[in-house]
């Protein structure tokens, strides 16, 4: 009995068999390498969370496919910015406040250099990079600023009741954040003043862990089999013929292995050089020995084996983040499959939508429009704080059909204007406004010049009404 055998008898006796056939341990199947279940942050400590995040910036940093994942899921969730809209009835209230966004919007961050929208841009893709990011409100000469804290900037503690660079109370509720400053000092800042941005995987997760988890073995595997590949692509380009005999042997008993190059004769060696045919190859006449063929060197590499297996890498790499197809290549699947590729890929882009408006955009309402509040700059109303928040235009694999579609619901009263102008990343209340200027400007323009409206709506010159008569019939 081997060791593996005795280690799997030793399980058996210790656990017994389990009419669950994946707990039953197996001389033939590796042993699960993780630890008993435990919380989420015993799991993600801050030694695996930092290598996890070593390497996913090595692959932002070195692999296509991983930037195209994360840049894909940031340019469909963010795309121009996410736009806040007031649930409030006080119309001159609401243009005031978003004048007042709009303006903060422009220079929102501590150093001056982004925009909100930008801002957002960072946060999705740290959310896939990092696996969490820090947004911390505070103010600049009185002007409530963000500062953007990227992931490895909390650490510490573990000792106190710090987990990770997070201090929690006794419910689990976070109490301040341990910053790390660029003096190597630490800073400790309250967590009603930090905003911690990431996707939670379980209940008891303390941090985020990057998207691309999961890919990091996968994708260096792959960037590393190519690395040979390449080299080895290389190697056979550099040679063009091969020389092929009866026995498969050549000797060599000097420089040119008997084969006189002038004279064409060889004399004490039965084979010919390679290394005098290098010389002598390309456009010239070659006499070779008896027995003995020069073709041209054919490389097989990479196999359709080889491709293929990187594709299944890649696949499986992309699992979890943004479908394969929408991703790299859809050339495989048909309409029905597009349709069913872009309808998940939207699902992923709507809950990262949703991430960035309830962790960020809405404590980040409050924190500026509050203060303008405060400061008197705007007058106080109820529910000032209510938002919605009109996302991008939905990415669509159909764009004509279900342009089409979306009009007859309207007219038939199964779809709202509302719905159907935030399917198009529009906001219904502000183009209601502008269809009713316009309408009002081209009902002046029509009695300005003393013409039919509904010529200003449609090109060519419209056939006046004819008017029904209004005497009596003879």
């Amino acid at each position: 009995m081997n060791l593996l055998q005795k280690i799997t008898k030793s399980a058996a006796l210790a656990f017994g068999w389990s009419p669950y056939e994946s707990v039953n341990p197996s001389p033939v199947r590796q042993r699960l390498p993780a630890a008993a279940p435990q919380d989420h942050r015993k799991e993600a400590t801050p030694l695996v969370r930092n290598e996890l995040i070593k390497g996913s910036r090595y692959l932002m940093k070195n692999s296509g496919f991983a930037r195209e994942m994360v840049f894909d899921m940031a340019v469909y969730s963010v795309g121009d910015g996410l736009k806040i809209q007031p649930k409030t009835e006080d119309r001159e209230w609401i243009a005031g406040a978003l004048d007042y966004w709009e303006e903060w919007s422009n220079q929102c961050e501590v150093t001056g250099r982004f925009s909100l929208s930008e801002c957002e841009m960072l946060i999705c893709r740290a959310i896939d990079e990092d696996g969490d990011i820090f947004v911390h409100l505070t103010r600049v000469e009185g002007r409530p600023v963000i500062q953007l804290i990227e992931s490895h900037r909390v650490s510490g503690g573990n000792n106190d009741g710090t987990v990770d660079g997070i201090r929690f109370d006794g419910y689990g509720r976070p109490v301040s954040y341990n910053v790390r400053q660029d003096d190597g000092t630490f800073i400790e800042l309250p967590a009603y003043s930090v905003l911690h941005i990431f996707d939670p995987e379980r209940a008891s997760s303390a941090r985020g862990v990057p998207s691309l988890a999961h890919s990091i073995n996968h994708i260096r595997d792959e960037m590393e089999l190519l690395a040979l590949e390449k080299h080895a692509l290389k190697d056979h380009a550099d040679k063009s013929f091969a020389i092929t005999t009866q026995n498969g042997e050549i000797d060599s008993n000097d420089g040119f292995g008997g084969l006189d190059i002038d004279s064409g004769k060889a004399e004490d060696n039965p084979h010919s050089d390679p290394t005098a045919l290098q010389k002598i190859v390309g456009g010239k006449w070659v006499a070779l020995k008896p027995g003995e063929e020069l073709k041209p060197f054919e490389s097989n590499r990479p196999s359709p084996t080889f491709t293929g297996f990187l594709d299944h890498l890649r696949r499986d790499s992309a699992l979890g983040v943004v479908p394969y197809e929408f991703t790299a290549d859809s050339s495989k699947i048909g309409g029905a499959g597009v349709r069913m590729v872009v309808a998940k890929a939207d699902r992923r882009f709507s809950h990262r939508q949703n991430i960035l408006i309830r962790r960020f955009l809405t404590p980040v309402w409050k924190f500026v429009i509050g203060d303008a509040i405060t400061r008197g700059e705007i007058p106080l109303i109820a529910g000032w704080w209510k938002i919605s928040v009109v996302t991008p235009r939905r990415v669509t694999v159909d764009a004509g059909r279900e342009s089409l579609q979306n009009r007859e619901d309207v007219k038939a009263g199964l779809k709202t204007l509302s719905d159907h102008f935030a399917e198009l990343g529009m906001d219904f209340e502000e183009e209601a406004e502008r269809r009713a200027r316009d309408i009002a400007h081209l009902q002046e323009l029509a009695k300005k010049y003393d013409i039919p409206l509904q010529m200003l709506f449609a090109s060519g010159v419209a056939t006046p009404p004819v008017e029904a008569p209004t005497g009596p019939a003879k």
